[in-house]
């Protein structure tokens, strides 16, 4: 299945600025590891060191974050969207 993948401007140097890239997979964990393997170092950004998604990076099929279906192994389908998005902290302070 070919699926378009959101890359955020933060995570944009790793795969040379693109901000989708196209690739296969069946479900969301195949479709990571296929940027991974087009763009080497992009799984460090999505991943922890157990391989887990974690808390601060939230990763969306078809705009419904995929901790609401099934994680990783979220089945997709041609023309699937997916959007990688790190949680932003901070801004103004208040007065």
């Amino acid at each position: 299945m070919t699926v378009s993948v959101y890359i955020p401007s933060p995570f944009r140097r790793m795969t040379a600025n693109h901000e989708y890239v196209e690739v296969e997979g069946g479900n969301v964990g195949e479709v990571l590891d296929a940027v991974e393997r087009q763009y080497p170092g992009f799984g460090d950004l999505v991943y922890d060191r157990e391989r887990h998604v974690p808390t601060h990076i939230n990763i969306y099929l078809n705009n419904q974050e995929i901790h609401d279906l099934d994680g990783i192994a979220t089945t997709v389908a041609d023309g699937d969207q997916v959007a990688v998005i790190p949680a932003l902290a901070g801004g103004a302070e208040q007065r």
